[in-house]
C-alpha cells in the first residue's frame, strides 16, 4: 500500500494501538514507536508496550517521560467534581492530551525523517473523547503541515486506520494480522491481572464474547 514510507506508530500498550502496530509493519517499511510515560502510569502497561515493540522488531523505540501531564483522576485526587451525566471515561480524560502527544511524535518524526505518524483511535473514541475524531486530526495535519521546516513541501502526517472500526472489527483485524493479544494491557487498575471491572475491561469482554473468541489476556494462565 505505502511499502517505502517510515511510520512512527504511537504505543499505548492496549489493543488498538498494537493492531495499529502491526498494521503499519504491513504497509510500511521501517518502523519506529513512540509511547508516553505521563504521570503515574500503569506499569504493566509500560511493559506491555515495550514487549510489543520489541516482538515487533521496531527500528526505534521512543520512551517519553511527562510527569506533568496527569490524568483527571489524578489531578483531582479521585475528587470527582463531575456529577452531571457522569461517565467513567473522565477517569482517564488528559485536557489537550492528543494536541500534546501529537505535538511531540511530529518533533520526533520530522527530526528522524519519518513521513506518518500513526494513531489508533477507533470509531468508539471520538463519542467522548472529541481530540480523537477525524476533524479534529485532520486539523492537526493541518498545523504539522503549516509548521514544518524540514519537510521539503512533505510534511509527516497522521493517519488513523482505525477511525471507521467498531471493536469487533478491529479485534479481527488483530487476529488476522497476528497480533500478539496476550500482550497487550487495556486494564486502568493497578493489580497483576486485568481486573474485568474498570469501563476498558468491560469494554474488551463484551466486544470478544460477542465474536464468540476468548480474549487470551483473560485466559492466558488457565
Amino acid at each position: 500500500m505505502m511499502k517505502k514510507a517510515n511510520a512512527l506508530v504511537m504505543l499505548s500498550g492496549g489493543l488498538d494501538s498494537a493492531t495499529c502496530l502491526y498494521w503499519a509493519k504491513k504497509n510500511f517499511s521501517e518502523i519506529s514507536v513512540i509511547t508516553f510515560n505521563y504521570y503515574n502510569r500503569i506499569e504493566n502497561e509500560k511493559r506491555a508496550t515495550a514487549e510489543l515493540a520489541r516482538r515487533a522488531n521496531t527500528v526505534n523505540f521512543l520512551e517519553i517521560n511527562i510527569p506533568f501531564i496527569k490524568e483527571f483522576s489524578d489531578f483531582n485526587n479521585n475528587n470527582n467534581h463531575i456529577t452531571h451525566n457522569y461517565d467513567r471515561r473522565w477517569s482517564s480524560y488528559i485536557p489537550a492530551r492528543n494536541l500534546i502527544f501529537y505535538s511531540i511524535a511530529a518533533h520526533y518524526a520530522e527530526f528522524l525523517d519519518i513521513k506518518w505518524i500513526i494513531g489508533g483511535h477507533n470509531i468508539h473514541d471520538g463519542t467522548f473523547f472529541i481530540d480523537a475524531t477525524k476533524d479534529y486530526i485532520e486539523k492537526l495535519n493541518l498545523l504539522i503541515k503549516h509548521g514544518c521546516l524540514f519537510c521539503n513541501d512533505d510534511p509527516c502526517a497522521i493517519l488513523i486506520p482505525l477511525a471507521e472500526m467498531d471493536r469487533k472489527t478491529i479485534i479481527n483485524l488483530a487476529i488476522e494480522l497476528n497480533v500478539p493479544i496476550e500482550l497487550t494491557w487495556s486494564c486502568h487498575n493497578k493489580q497483576k491481572t486485568h481486573c474485568g471491572q474498570c469501563y476498558a475491561c468491560m469494554q474488551r469482554i463484551e466486544a470478544f464474547s460477542s465474536l464468540g473468541i476468548k480474549d487470551p489476556v483473560f485466559f492466558k494462565n488457565t
